[in-house]
């Protein structure tokens, strides 16, 4: 059996893989933005060079210009992107930073809150069996079943009255005289009629027996109403008696010196609180964060990635490398030749090197939404509950095989959730008593952590 906590880490180790193959992406795609860079550089003075070995011939042409100014706008489009997701990936950075120390104080205070929960189920054990035989406890475990019994029998008292009042109402509402009457509220204060109305709505009332129908219908009406209150307070005596009983299970218990141990598992269970608030705020910066770098990936980098191509296509359509071929064939000089096999064979690299950046670029976009689906499940794993120190799972080997397939791509994030929910269950208390789920504040029935939730996005 896998205890919650330990679950919740393999989780936690799993996202840090899955950021840490999307940082190894994102270097990937930087170092692809540098050689762009530097291809686009070398063409430039590759064409510079030429120049001066055909300047007359390139000046009239035109040839030079239209080049240099769009390797040089190209080049400031990257420049320019490559400052902003170096700016963010720096916000990023110091985030995951702020996450993973929020995430370790909170494990460490799970752990703590935990071990605290273990030592003082233990002592309970053996407190409770002897509270247990007590004079006042039985009284207030017969005073409870009592209680239960009185509520089951109102709600089943209200529930078959409210479906007799359904059947028994029928034939009521589908008189028409008389759901006229009604609805003019004849014979009741509100009804308002003139002399010769009132004088044949009366011969209506005597030919349908409205008044007696009307009393009958009324009566009917009301006793669901009246049985659901009694349910109600019913309810409320249940919870006062609930809640007596764990008066005297808390006073057996601080009889037999508990009471420390009871006010610190108290506090270890506030303090996780207090990390688990944290490690949400941490989680909500990085989130926003991630939006922003996923936005620019998704849209931004493709924009200026267009433009810088569009930019060199456009001066490519002015002179293109055939024409540069045709013109240095027709001199005597064999370096324009050399310069422009090597421009050619640049103009391939860069193009291969283009298409590297695009395959990057979808490749980092799917690694992101890995990423989001992964914290998805850790935060579900939160909300659910999952990391109680009474959960567990007992399909181990099905959540490491989960784990690994998503981190290869083979599973999703939904995948993941179902295989957690499928081995997850909790044990019972060691010692019973509803004193140990009752939080410092006063009226709520939720647990250390929380009911089923925990910290996390």
């Amino acid at each position: 059996m896998m205890t919650g906590q330990q679950a919740l880490w393999r989780i936690e180790q799993a996202t840090a893989a899955a950021r840490a193959e999307e940082e190894r992406c994102r270097a990937e795609l930087a170092e692809a933005d540098a050689e762009l860079a530097r291809l686009s550089t070398a063409r430039g003075e590759l064409l510079r060079e030429l120049a001066g070995a055909r300047l007359e011939a390139l000046r009239r042409e035109g040839v030079v210009p239209d080049y240099a100014s769009a390797e040089a706008r190209a080049l400031k489009l990257l420049d320019g992107e490559k400052a902003a997701l170096d700016a963010l990936r720096g916000k990023i950075a110091a985030a995951e930073g702020a996450r993973a120390a929020a995430e370790a104080e909170r494990r460490a205070q799970a752990q703590a809150a935990e071990a605290t929960l273990a030592a003082l189920e233990e002592r309970q054990a053996g407190v409770e069996a002897q509270t247990r035989g007590s004079a006042s406890w039985l009284a207030a475990r017969e005073a409870l079943d009592e209680a239960q019994r009185t509520l089951d029998a109102a709600e089943r008292k209200a529930a078959s009255s409210e479906a007799d009042r359904a059947a028994k109402g029928a034939p009521y509402e589908a008189d028409p005289l008389f759901m006229y009457l009604l609805r003019r509220d004849f014979g009741g204060r509100d009804y308002r009629a003139g002399g010769l109305t009132r004088y044949f709505d009366g011969l209506v009332a005597r030919l349908v027996g409205y008044q007696d129908a009307r009393a009958n219908y009324r009566m009917l009406n009301e006793i669901p109403v009246l049985l659901r209150e009694h349910a109600a307070r019913r309810r409320t005596a249940l919870e006062a008696a609930r809640e007596k009983l764990a008066a005297v299970e808390a006073e057996g218990l601080e009889a037999a010196g508990l009471k420390p141990l009871i006010e610190e598992a108290r506090a270890a269970r506030e303090k996780l609180a207090a990390t688990d608030a944290r490690l949400k705020a941490a989680d909500a910066t990085l989130t926003q964060l991630d939006a922003e770098q996923d936005r620019a990936l998704a849209a931004r980098q493709r924009q200026v990635e267009d433009e810088a191509i569009g930019l060199v296509a456009q001066a490519d359509a002015g002179a293109a490398v055939a024409e540069l071929y045709r013109k240095a064939a027709a001199t005597m000089s064999d370096r324009d030749d050399a310069l422009v096999r090597q421009i050619d064979a640049g103009d391939r690299t860069l193009a291969a090197a283009q298409r590297k950046r695009v395959d990057l670029l979808s490749r980092a976009r799917g690694l992101a939404q890995r990423r989001h689906e992964i914290e998805a499940e850790r935060a579900r794993f939160h909300r659910a509950g999952y990391d109680n120190p009474r959960g567990g799972f007992s399909n181990e080997g099905a959540i490491a095989d989960a784990l690994a397939g998503f981190l290869k791509g083979a599973v999703t994030g939904a995948v993941l959730g179902q295989v957690l929910q499928q081995g997850y269950s909790e044990r019972g208390r060691r010692a019973g008593g509803g004193w140990l789920d009752a939080p410092s504040d006063a009226g709520s029935s939720q647990g250390p952590w929380g009911g089923r939730s925990g910290g996390g996005a």
